[in-house]
């Protein structure tokens, strides 16, 4: 009975072993399903985010307020900010400017991807920031900042015109 006995515990615990395998073999594959459903939800909020940024960029609300944007940039510059800080006129082209820093925001925690959003946006992050940026020098002035208030903005704009420069090179 005793033989008997250190068969039977040998064969459990040869069992045990295999089962322990077994289970890690399992938890193995059960992560890389999560991983791969993971990053599928990643892909497609990525695609989410894109799809919206799409819509409001070419809404015909949005050429109306850009070209609004304009005026008020250009009439604000012209009177070199006169009766402009903390105005109606003021506050809509910052929330407009707005909308530019939340993109390169989204560009650089890799929420939107960079290429894409390159694509998307093309010269329009660009000249915009051209129109933008003496208000954002404006801004820096009167506040004592060191950088822009709309620095991802800048950014989002220098990297987009380099990416368009090294494209036109490499095409045409």
């Amino acid at each position: 009975m005793a033989v008997d006995l250190t068969e039977l515990t040998n064969f459990l615990a040869a069992i045990s072993s295999v089962a322990v395998i077994a289970g890690a073999g399992f938890v193995v594959l059960q992560l890389r399903q999560n991983a791969g459903i993971l990053k599928a939800t990643l892909r497609q909020e990525r695609s989410n985010s894109a799809f919206s940024m799409l819509e409001k960029i070419t809404h015909e609300s949005f050429a109306k307020r850009r070209a609004r944007m304009y005026e008020i940039e250009k009439r604000a510059q012209a009177s070199n900010w006169e009766s402009f800080d903390n105005s109606e006129d003021d506050f809509e082209a910052r929330n407009f400017a707005y909308l530019y820093e939340l993109y390169g925001v989204l560009v650089r925690e890799e929420i939107l991807e960079f290429r894409l959003t390159a694509e998307t946006l093309k010269y329009l992050v660009v000249t915009d920031w051209e129109i933008f940026r003496p208000h954002s020098e404006h801004l820096m002035k009167i506040f004592g900042l060191k950088v822009s208030p709309w620095g991802n903005f800048e950014w989002l704009a220098r990297k987009v015109n380099e990416y368009m420069q090294e494209k036109e090179k490499t095409t045409g």
